[in-house]
């Protein structure tokens, strides 16, 4: 177990905060949290608290500015500051965000840092769905009110004959986004390359992924593939949603002395 050492005089100071802490928190300890991020090391550090559900609730218990308080802070966040360089190494990986969070939790008893990480990490869930345009074309208002106004073109036998003229008998829409923004992108796929699409069958694309997946764009977001059948009056949605995780390292247990 690695050492974390103290002056002899802020040594006795700790000692006697210790007993206090004893009483009020118990085994549970003292718990503190720094933000991570792979460019950065830790840039931020958040104010020592008892552990537990109600910990923030119960900080004032522990006496944040008593002198005891004040040395076991910052000997925790000079630990955790010197040792950041240590904990980015952890944010780089294949589904890595970049960014995590540093546990700390401090036990009284025996003056003992136990220090784990937990790393951001991007996964995604697939979904797939068919349509026929008759389906599309009437298509009842969605749960927010949504009249899909849009779809009902697909019931028209003169815009699918344009559609037809424009891009052949399959075109297929890509989109992404995320942070609360995202887009159909201006390019599509046919039978004969890449064309530049035009706002009508655009509009019917969001429609589509609105069915299900309002708001899809919102925090990290999400892409996927729209695929218009023309000739066999089919649409094929293949859609990606992005979620983040949290994977746990164990960094080690660290004594104050």
């Amino acid at each position: 177990m690695e050492n974390i050492k103290l002056s002899d005089e802020n040594k006795k100071i700790l000692n006697k905060y210790n007993h206090f802490l004893m009483a009020v928190v118990g085994e549970d300890g003292l718990v503190a949290y720094g933000y991570v991020s792979e460019d950065d090391g830790m840039y931020d550090f958040v104010t020592l608290q008892p552990a537990g559900q109600y910990g923030w609730e119960r900080r004032d218990e522990i006496e944040p500015q008593s002198e005891g308080y004040k040395i076991l802070y910052d000997t925790i966040e000079e630990f955790l500051q010197y040792n950041s360089s240590e904990f980015s190494d952890y944010l780089y990986c294949d589904n890595c965000t970049g960014y995590g969070m540093v546990n700390a939790i401090y036990n009284p008893f025996n003056s003992t840092l136990k220090v784990d990480l937990d790393i951001t990490v991007r996964g995604e869930e697939e979904h797939y769905n068919e349509f026929t345009f008759e389906q599309l074309k009437n298509q009842p208002n969605g749960m927010w009110g949504q009249t899909y106004n849009e779809l009902k073109k697909l019931g028209n036998p003169e815009f699918i004959e344009k559609m037809k003229q424009d891009y052949g008998n399959t075109l297929e829409l890509t989109y992404d986004g995320g942070g609360d923004s995202g887009q159909i992108n201006d390019y599509g796929d046919t039978n004969h390359g890449s064309v530049h699409i035009e706002r009508d069958i655009e509009y019917v694309g969001y429609e589509v992924i609105d069915i299900y997946y309002s708001g899809w764009e919102n925090n990290e977001g999400g892409d996927g593939r729209i695929i218009f059948d023309f000739q066999n009056q089919t649409v094929k949605l293949y859609h990606t949603y992005y979620v983040e995780n949290s994977d746990n390292e164990y960094i080690g247990e660290f004594k104050i002395v």
